[in-house]
């Protein structure tokens, strides 16, 4: 974990300083999404595979280099995490639930126009529960990171198109009583929406 934060701080040094070569939208935007998440690690993909998100996001310009991005998201995902087992189909046994919060700086090139395409890293924070047939459910939390790449596309003065492309790296341990184990869910996002922009 502390590998990770070390290659976020490395990131912000090198990306923040960047993001004063670029030009972004001067309206505050709130975002609609919904789409995929794909885990990463193949025993994750066994259990419950890809899954459905939602996704909020309300957007905030910084001057006329950047924006700001403060996002709220749920997902769920249904598995069988009996599935090496031969002798009984456990069917969908297993379900994990989601919920979590990201900060994202993002920037664009000065070149762009309509559409506009940002690059961004951000800090989440994911907190979830795991409820298993016949086992009591297991809670944990965590900090993670991300990076992304967001097109928005200005359908009119007030709406745009918006996707969001995103991979995150997460791990989380679960608890339940002395109980403890950890999840590896780190994976690729691809979301698409719609955004109201504000009118200043």
């Amino acid at each position: 974990m502390q590998t990770k934060f070390t290659q976020l701080i490395l990131f912000f040094v090198i990306f923040g300083p960047a993001s004063l070569l670029g030009q972004t939208e001067d309206r505050w935007q709130l975002h609609f999404l919904t789409g995929v998440y794909s885990p990463i690690e193949d025993e994750m993909q066994n259990i419950y595979g890809d899954g459905i998100i939602g996704k909020i996001v309300f957007t905030s310009p910084i001057g006329e280099h950047g924006r700001l991005k403060f996002s709220g998201n749920y997902f769920g995902l249904k598995g069988d995490p009996f599935y090496r087992s031969r002798d009984f189909d456990a069917g969908d046994a297993g379900k994990l639930t989601l919920g979590g919060f990201s900060f994202t700086l993002e920037t664009s090139p000065k070149s762009a126009g309509n559409p506009k395409l940002y690059f961004g890293a951000g800090i989440d924070y994911l907190f979830g529960r795991e409820k298993i047939t016949g086992i009591k459910a297991s809670h944990g939390g965590a900090i993670g990171m991300h990076l992304s790449i967001s097109p928005n596309i200005r359908l009119s003065n007030k709406i745009a198109f918006v996707a969001e492309a995103s991979y995150q790296f997460q791990e989380i341990t679960f608890k339940e009583s002395k109980n403890r184990y950890r999840l590896n869910l780190s994976g690729a996002n691809l979301l698409f929406g719609l955004a109201y922009l504000f009118v200043q």
